[in-house]
């Protein structure tokens, strides 16, 4: 049984000798597409239901999800942010509920990996690096058979509420050019929202340097996030935003498993939940093919 949060591990990137169909027909399948599961805003507190919000249900709706995804062949969990309500002026409190959650997470068969939200400061820097396994809050991490993918996790709360500091932007700039360098799709994590059409009331305060870097880099295919507890989505400039609807929203429940395929990603969605299916604008069969020819033909200086 794998812990509840722990860090990535690396792994190789594609072999250069590969030919993009073997490495199509090996890595995608049209019955055995890799999946993960998605979690947003959990917000455990041991506490009652507060306008609509049911946070001591949580565990119950948390437990529920555990079991649906350890019934299926899931790569990941991806959890994206505020996993407790927390208690801003009572860290103790926020750590023990922190705890009681987690306890939960460790349930999942599958490895895990967290994003930071804002309501999950409250158990304080040190004490979520600690339990989430991680040295820092933004990182990538990389999935045995879905070769060609590449994950990033960002930290929205690290230069304030809803702001990457200038120094994540930099550092995402450049994890994203090494993905394209290698021909990898990108799909982006983290708790806030970058565009007012996937997250009506709330979202990154300062997007436009992410969105900056997106831009330029031209190989993301979606930005997953939480925060916005209705949800949202919206396609544009080829990269799909999706906001998942929060678990703590009472009565029903809602979480989601996705499906990397080669040219779509699908997202079933449970309880609340909204299933999409998502057409890539540059499938991954032709990033692929794209990565092969740049190796066979390599610019002349």
């Amino acid at each position: 049984m794998t812990t509840a949060i722990r860090k990535p591990v690396p792994h190789a990137a594609l072999a250069a000798a590969l030919a993009c169909a073997v490495l199509c027909a090996a890595v995608y399948s049209a019955d055995k597409p890799v999946q993960f599961g998605v979690v947003a805003d959990v917000q455990y507190a041991n506490k009652g239901e507060a306008g609509g919000r049911g946070y001591g249900g949580s565990l119950c709706r948390l437990a529920d999800c555990v079991s649906n995804f350890n019934s299926r062949p899931l790569a990941f969990v991806i959890e994206l942010g505020d996993i407790i309500d927390g208690y801003p002026q009572d860290v103790a409190r926020s750590r023990k509920d922190l705890d009681d959650v987690l306890g939960v997470f460790r349930q999942f068969r599958q490895p895990c990996h967290a994003v930071i939200g804002n309501h999950c400061l409250t158990a304080g820097t040190n004490t979520l690096a600690q339990a989430f396994g991680v040295p820092t809050f933004h990182y990538e991490f990389t999935v045995a058979g879905a070769k060609g993918w590449r994950f990033i996790v960002l930290d929205g709360t690290d230069a304030g509420y809803g702001i990457l500091s200038s120094t994540q932007v930099a550092w995402f700039r450049a994890t994203l050019e090494r993905a394209k360098a290698r021909g990898e799709r990108v799909l982006c994590f983290c708790h806030f929202a970058l565009l007012k059409e996937a997250a009506a009331d709330f979202r990154l305060t300062q997007p436009e340097p992410v969105l900056e870097a997106i831009s330029a880099a031209g190989n993301v295919a979606a930005w997953f996030a939480g925060h916005e507890h209705n949800g949202g989505y919206v396609f544009t400039n080829g990269v799909h935003h999706v906001t998942f609807k929060a678990m703590v929203e009472s009565p029903s429940n809602a979480y989601a498993v996705v499906g990397l395929e080669a040219e779509r990603i699908r997202v079933t969605g449970f309880g609340r939940e909204e299933s999409r299916t998502l057409e890539l604008a540059t499938p991954l069969t032709r990033l692929l093919e794209m990565d092969s020819e740049r190796r066979e033909n390599p610019p002349r200086r």
